[in-house]
């Protein structure tokens, strides 16, 4: 793992993610290099030379910039960590994330903060002041042969999931995000299980529109073989990728009903890439009676 101190020139930029009005990646790069994430097809991190997953590049001056920058944009509310993860490893070592959360603090910014890492539990007294609207910390379960082939340097699911509920039991404002959720492996029915005092649990689909995408379905197709056959189907017919989709969004619906659990479903077109407006999808619990028992024929 290179990890390198840089300078930036500007650390609040505008997004169209309607979590914020703008972003603050504290960190270029990332030490956990998940194949499934959409952060290594940045079109900065596209012109790295450098393996996505081992480099990390320490923005050493993203507070003082910050300070200016709040005084000159007066942000309504911030996104953490939409290009990185701002809670790695390396955050122990250069506090950068932490004197963000004590400057939007002082400010009154509000922030929603996105990670997978249990080390933002070092952070629970900053993040309980008022002003974290929301923690999307991701969480997924499927066996451990298939996660040490897509994403072997992330946090334990189970330590993820113990760290998550103790968020839960301070009182802050955290979501369980799973993600990927991946068609016919993800266990759903778990996760309600995991997270069962969660106000909220979100699940966002595998995009099968990644750059890698193909390689992905050949480590499934290799540990399960049906599967990895329908995803390849799925990537050639629309209409039967609408069809998986549409019986894993009933699937979670089932579940969640049954849990008496508030949730949120996102998942994306075909042939398309990333989708910014989280709102415009939010679930309304209908599901399509039958699509279940039409799938399960797809995978015998």
């Amino acid at each position: 793992m290179e990890i390198r101190q840089v300078k930036a020139e500007k650390i609040l930029n505008p997004t169209s993610i309607d979590l914020g009005d703008y972003v603050i990646n504290p960190y270029k790069g990332c030490a956990y290099g998940c194949l499934y994430c959409y952060a290594r097809f940045n079109r900065v991190n596209v012109r790295e030379k450098r393996i996505w997953g081992e480099y990390i590049d320490a923005r050493i001056n993203a507070p003082a910039l910050l300070e200016k920058e709040l005084f000159i944009k007066k942000p309504r509310k911030v996104l953490i960590g939409s290009t990185t993860e701002c809670m790695g490893p390396y955050e122990r070592k250069f506090r950068l994330s932490s004197r963000i959360f004590d400057l939007l603090n002082k400010n009154k910014v509000y922030f929603s903060v996105l990670t997978r890492s249990p080390i933002i539990s070092d952070y629970v007294e900053k993040l309980n002041k008022g002003y974290c609207q929301n923690i999307y910390f991701t969480v997924n379960c499927y066996d451990e042969v298939l996660k040490e082939r897509i994403e072997p340097k992330s946090p334990d699911f189970g330590e993820r999931a113990k760290v998550v509920n103790q968020l839960i039991d301070k009182g802050l404002p955290i979501i369980p995000y799973c993600s990927p959720v991946l068609p016919y492996i993800t266990r759903v029915e778990e996760i309600f299980d995991m997270f069962s005092n969660a106000g909220n649990i979100e699940f966002e689909g595998l995009n099968f529109n990644l750059g890698n995408m193909s390689r992905i379905t050949q480590i499934i197709e290799s540990l399960y073989p049906k599967i990895g056959r329908l995803y390849r189907q799925m990537r050639r017919d629309d209409y039967l990728y609408d069809r998986v989709w549409n019986s894993v969004r009933g699937m979670i619906v089932k579940e969640a009903i049954k849990n008496k659990k508030n949730h949120n479903i996102y998942t994306h077109k075909l042939h398309a890439y990333f989708h910014n407006k989280y709102s415009q999808q939010k679930n309304r619990g209908e599901t399509n009676g039958g699509l279940l028992s039409q799938e399960e024929n797809l995978l015998s």
